[in-house]
């Protein structure tokens, strides 16, 4: 959701999870609450896994962390798909599962550091991609 307000509705964001354990289960209620103050409602969002996906689809995957993308890019079998860590200088987004709502809020405030450069990055691509080549 918070990349998805910084690169507009040119872009189609989703989102999968690399656990598939985990795949099928709404969101923690955590999530909703701390989502839900910035008017952004996750009640109806399923999780869904990785292994669920054509990922070569995609031309961009964006991981919490690098234990996420170290799993994402053999999931990929050599498509020309980016892979970019979140974070990355800094070892990725923290899981706030454990920490309560205060987590989430901190969680979401990285975010928002940290997902314009991301948008910035692929917006940029985008537009060199667009370009014309001689």
């Amino acid at each position: 959701a918070v990349l998805q307000q910084h690169l507009g509705g040119v872009f189609l964001i989703q989102s999968a999870g690399v656990r598939k354990e985990l795949a099928g289960r709404p969101v923690t209620h955590r999530s909703v609450g701390c989502m839900k103050e910035r008017g952004v409602d996750l009640s109806g969002h399923i999780s869904r896994w990785i292994g669920n996906l054509d990922l070569g689809q995609y031309r961009w995957i964006v991981c919490a962390g690098p234990d996420e993308a170290a799993l994402v890019r053999p999931a990929l079998g050599g498509r020309l798909t980016n892979v970019m860590v979140a974070n990355e200088h800094q070892g990725g987004i923290p899981d706030p599962y454990e920490l309560g709502l205060a987590g989430y809020r901190d969680c979401l405030a990285l975010l928002d550091r940290v997902m314009p450069q991301i948008a910035r990055h692929i917006s940029g691509q985008v537009m060199q991609a667009q370009r014309p080549l001689l």
